[in-house]
């Protein structure tokens, strides 16, 4: 007999229950965000593109496969864009929502330039909502305990095509993440890296049904408001030692504490156990010695201030930039 409804019995499946607070029902979802990128600009035959020259290498490449015109633009010292007065008509800009902390610098980039033309990247500030802009790409395991993912959100008419995965590829990608939590991060490290590796590719792939039940599991709002409160103690604590200006009251989806110093500490903290991330070291090829994005990424130090940790964990990394700064 031939079934048409799904299989009954037998050992139990993954599972996990349904919070139903997914952010961006209406997103198309990818394995990744450079995947969500690619299609986008295949679907939407966009000919020529502003882009920060501080940005990963992953988000040029779909450019370079689908043979767009790339023109760089630098930032000042606040993350806004160096630009033109005008964008032409067959002209588009890509603007990066770095760390989360650059929702007034979009608005004030929409106030200047029509959202027609504005494609913002939110890889690096999840809880910020789509402002009313060409397309939006989010990146999701950046701020959750997810493996892969990306969103894309468009008004444009875009019918994904996914490349297949096998069933195996699928779970193996959640590997590295499942022994950390019975082990630890140093344990799991080099088959974190191994899997990171599967993004090089940028095609489109779907995500797997395992990241789809746990996007669907998260309390979102809880999340969001751990990673502001663990921001803002960080700030209140090391603001006067950071050269970064930040307007705390416009933030409200940071990826880490962005400390910027006469040098590094990512070294120091390391030894204590804080896994300090590095973002887009690729980029300093791009920019020159003397810009500020040269300085930000060879002297910043990015704290966590994610939702797996509370008050002791921000304290003790405080405590410990105060000791590197003695």
């Amino acid at each position: 007999m031939d079934f048409s409804h799904d299989e009954i019995g037998g050992f139990f499946e993954f599972g996990l229950s349904r919070l139903n607070q997914f952010p961006y029902p209406i997103a198309m979802q990818y394995n990744s965000a450079r995947s969500a990128f690619y299609d986008l600009l295949k679907n939407t035959f966009i000919e020529k593109l502003w882009i920060p020259r501080f940005i990963c290498d992953s988000m040029i490449e779909p450019l370079n496969l689908l043979g767009v015109e790339i023109c760089f633009y630098d930032l000042n010292s606040d993350f806004s864009p160096i630009l033109p007065e005008v964008l032409m008509p067959n002209e588009y800009l890509l603007y990066v929502n770095y760390f989360g902390l650059c929702t007034s610098v979009q608005r004030r980039i929409l106030r200047k330039y029509s959202g027609k033309q504005i494609i913002f990247d939110h890889s690096q500030a999840f809880f910020v909502q789509p402002l009313d802009c060409y397309a939006t790409v989010y990146s999701p395991r950046k701020f959750l305990p997810v493996a892969e993912g990306g969103l894309l959100v468009t008004n444009q008419n875009i019918v994904p095509e996914y490349y297949k995965r096998t069933a195996e590829e699928m779970v193996k990608q959640y590997e590295h993440a499942l022994l950390r939590s019975v082990s630890t991060a140093t344990h799991a490290y080099n088959i974190f890296q191994h899997n990171e590796k599967a993004f090089e590719d940028c095609l489109p792939r779907e995500i797997s049904k395992i990241t789809g039940q746990m996007l669907e599991s998260f309390d979102y709002a809880s999340f969001k408001e751990q990673r502001l409160k663990n921001f803002k103690l960080l700030h209140s604590q090391l603001g006067e030692f950071n050269q970064l200006k930040v307007n705390i009251e416009d933030i409200e989806s940071p990826l880490t504490y962005p400390l910027l110093l006469d040098k590094k500490l990512s070294n120091m903290l390391i030894q204590s156990k804080i896994y300090t991330p590095t973002y887009w070291l690729d980029s300093l090829k791009r920019v020159t010695k003397d810009s500020f994005e040269n300085n930000f990424i060879s002297n910043v130090t990015h704290l966590i201030c994610d939702q797996r940790y509370g008050e002791k964990e921000m304290q003790f990394q405080i405590n410990k930039v105060q000791e590197c700064l003695k």
